[in-house]
């Protein structure tokens, strides 16, 4: 009887499946079930093979299926050691995954499996771990857990079959890892001994030198919520404090450098960017201004998020820079910053962070995943590529860390925009991700990542964000119904993706209860403060910036040197400016397509501008275009609208502007498209498009001869263009595109009041000078550069 029972199960399960297949890439409730329920399948096979393979050690070999351990015998194994304290941190990790899953049994047994691992709720363990990997991925995943457990408005809230055990042993955690902020400077040291701190055999100095931004600052928010769920303030003021010192070392151009030595707060690099060692500083910055409803948090992340707009952001990407100048420092960007999307939906940046994941679709679409570096500026390669290199020579060049262990951060972009959006475009990418992680990724006992891309070599790790997080945001894409998405849920991601809120009574206990006791930490920062204010007191006052403009910092790629450099690589592409459009049928039952698909103009722009390093390797030669899926677009794509912008011909350089004042950061924009800065100092960077007839522009037209007409070169402001305006007609004029990054609309118009780029005389008001040199204002109030109107910026 059991076996008939079985294989009816078996069979119904075939016909419910084909029946969901059959309308694949429609998108209903009935199909996202069958996905949600594939990835959660997924995930109890990587979790199910940890506890049988892997446990009670920190992680589980998915291919030889045995457990990864820490390496006792060599303390400076970094790479091993920094996350495996050898303190069962897969099965810390992965709690919060279950509660997002609303299983109460399987939740109830894990939460049980932890406090028989740990019988004492002590972490009393000879480790010695990273500082922040240990407070995101096991203090993090304990603190959202206890929410879960306590919450009755949760589906996995366990009553009084819970006694506050995960609580308890995050305070144990967090007073272990706190010892390393009693510095000289207050910023913590990267690493120390879980047990014994720093008084330990082999302790050596290389253990506690450089640290990161992320690093230092980014434990703030998880030891916050500590401090909101104990009532003991310690723990965010010493962290915070930590916060706050570290964005006292930003820069001029309120940019930090990505790495200090938490003693001597000298930088190891004057690197900055959004990726790996610093990523998390922007995304606690922002997170920690929500769940806290900290303005001076939101303050931090306004600032800093409109100097990477200035300095770092172009059109798909944003660079690596120097923290001091704003110049590109090295061409390539890694696979972390790929969770920037998703940060940018946060902060209501929406339209670019359409773009911005574009650009991490199609490496996706290319190497098969998001390696840990990719070049994208082939001339900027040293030695540069060559077009007669094998090609394995030319992607170890374009791939310098060429692995990828199923990171998480493109999954959550995917995630973020889906929420925000509504577009099945991304749902879309979430199938093909699915498919690959059942193809590609499923090994014996778990899920291995790309050890190498370019080869296809898988690894034999499965990093505990797997399960944490890149399983967890793939199953939310398809949960249209999680209780995380009801709303008015106030939930916050940490950075290893556990959900975090604040229930109201609990805010109001701590605002009116909580307690600085330990006379330890109070006293030390009581002497940082001390030492901070007369540090302040002996300093001068700021420099202020050179007055100017200078060409962009960002060097160009003349388009000559990128068609050398392109490949026989397998490419959708017929002719330039020609989309990788298929032909369909229009239908009548046809009520709504993908905006993304449909409408946005620039979908195949990457594909042409990268095509130099977007090389396949040989494993990926037959990997069809996720967007190109031919079931996911007959159905979703219009015909009517599915063109793609014509390749621009016109040259695009940069200004830097450095003004005195302040730059505003949110100015006002007008239907019509033009956007007025009331103040335009500080840095500024405008993209400037040179225009000559017959070309195609930046938005895809073409230059024509009326462009030219009623063009005035004459300077109001000093006689440096007349003859230049007497003697010449203008063969080439200028517009602006992009203003820090902005993108200026198609006929659009920036509008910049005239103080910010004049000097008034004291005597007669009305007089003025401008205050940079080789910079003209003609009698239609267009800036002119050289004689030449920049037609769309106009001082008012």
């Amino acid at each position: 009887m059991v076996s008939w029972l079985w294989l009816l199960q078996v069979s119904f399960l075939r016909i419910e499946q084909v029946a969901c297949y059959d309308y694949a890439y429609s998108f209903t409730a009935k199909e996202l079930k069958a996905y949600k329920q594939e990835v959660k399948e997924l995930f109890y096979f990587g979790f199910d093979s940890y506890l049988e393979h892997g446990y009670p050690f920190d992680e589980v070999r998915p291919i030889s299926c045995v457990p990864k351990k820490r390496n006792f015998e060599d303390l400076n194994d970094h790479v091993t050691n920094d996350i495996l304290g050898n303190f069962t941190i897969t099965l810390i990790d992965s709690l919060t995954t279950i509660a997002v899953l609303q299983d109460m049994p399987r939740f109830r047994e894990a939460v049980r499996l932890v406090e028989r691992t740990f019988p004492n709720g002590e972490f009393d363990v000879d480790s010695t771990v990273q500082v922040f990997e240990t407070s995101i991925r096991v203090l993090g995943s304990l603190l959202s857990s206890h929410l879960y457990a306590t919450d009755r408005t949760k589906a996995v809230y366990l009553g009084h079959e819970y006694d506050g055990s995960l609580l308890r042993l995050a305070q144990n955690m967090a007073d272990r890892l706190l010892p390393a902020y009693l510095t000289y400077t207050g910023l913590p040291v990267p690493r120390i001994n879980v047990k014994w701190k720093f008084n330990f055999p082999g302790f050596t100095d290389s253990l506690v030198t450089e640290n990161n931004v992320a690093a230092m600052s980014c434990p703030m928010f998880e030891f916050t919520i500590l401090s909101y769920l104990t009532g003991d303030s310690k723990y965010e003021k010493v962290t915070r404090y930590a916060f706050d010192k570290i964005w006292s070392l930003r820069t001029d151009l309120d940019l930090l450098p990505m790495s200090f030595h938490p003693e001597k707060l000298t930088p190891y690099t004057s690197m900055t960017g959004i990726g790996a060692s610093i990523d998390s500083f922007f995304e606690y910055a922002l997170k920690g201004a929500v769940l806290f409803d900290d303005a001076e948090l939101m303050n931090v992340w306004n600032v800093a998020y409109e100097s990477l707009k200035t300095n770092c952001r172009n059109d798909w990407l944003f660079a690596n820079v120097l923290a001091d100048t704003g110049q590109i420092f090295v061409p390539w960007i890694d696979s972390l910053s790929a969770f920037f999307p998703g940060l940018q939906v946060l902060a209501g940046d929406l339209d670019d962070a359409i773009a911005k994941h574009l650009l991490f679709l199609k490496i996706w679409n290319t190497f098969g995943g998001i390696p840990e570096r990719w070049n994208f500026s082939p001339t900027e390669i040293s030695p540069p590529l060559s077009p007669t290199e094998p090609l394995s020579v030319t992607l170890k060049a374009i791939l310098p860390l060429e692995w990828y262990p199923l990171r998480p951060e493109f999954f959550e972009s995917t995630y973020f925009l889906y929420r925000a959006t509504k577009d099945p475009f991304y749902l879309n990418v979430g199938v093909h991700l699915l498919r690959d992680l059942k193809q590609r990724f499923k090994s014996k006992c778990g899920f291995a990542g790309f050890q190498n891309v370019i080869t296809g070599e898988l690894q034999d790790r499965m990093e505990t964000f797997v399960l944490s997080e890149t399983l967890k945001y793939l199953y939310l894409l398809f949960d249209e119904g999680n209780e995380l998405h009801k709303s008015g849920s106030d939930v916050v991601f940490s950075t290893e993706a556990h959900p975090m809120w604040l229930p109201q009574e609990v805010r109001s206990k701590y605002k009116r209860d909580a307690k600085f006791s330990d006379s330890t930490y109070s006293s030390h920062l009581k002497t940082c403060y001390k030492r901070d204010r007369e540090l302040q007191a002996k300093e001068s006052t700021l420099s202020q910036r050179i007055v100017g403009f200078a060409r962009s910092v960002f060097s160009q790629q003349p388009e000559e040197e990128l068609a050398n450099l392109t490949r026989n690589n397998k490419t959708n592409f017929e002719a330039p400016g020609l989309c990788p459009i298929m032909p369909r049928p229009r239908s009548d039952h046809d009520t709504w397509y993908s905006p993304l698909l449909s409408k946005y103009s620039r979908l195949f722009e990457i594909d042409s501008r990268y095509n130099a390093t977007l090389i396949k390797p040989s494993h990926m030669q037959h990997y069809r275009a996720i967007e190109l899926e031919p079931a996911f677009y007959s159905r979703w794509s219009n015909p009517q609208f599915s063109t793609c912008q014509i390749e621009p011909t016109t040259e695009i350089f940069e200004l830097l502007f450095d003004l005195p004042g302040v730059h505003e950061q949110n100015p006002s924009i007008a239907d019509n498209g033009t956007i007025t800065y009331g103040a335009f100092g500080s840095r500024s960077r405008l993209k400037i498009e040179k225009l000559q007839i017959y070309q195609s522009d930046y938005y895809g037209d073409l230059v024509t001869a009326s462009t030219f007409q009623d063009i005035s070169r004459r300077d109001t402001y000093s006689h440096m263009c007349d003859t230049t305006a007497d003697l010449y007609s203008s063969v080439f004029l200028y517009r602006v595109v992009a203003v820090n990054g902005r993108i200026v609309p198609r006929h659009g118009t920036v509008q910049i009041e005239k103080h910010n780029f004049m000097h008034v005389s004291t005597d007669i008001e009305e007089q003025g000078t401008l205050i940079i040199g080789g910079i003209g204002v003609n009698d239609q109030a267009q800036l002119m550069l050289e004689c030449t109107p920049i037609l769309n910026l106009l001082l008012i």
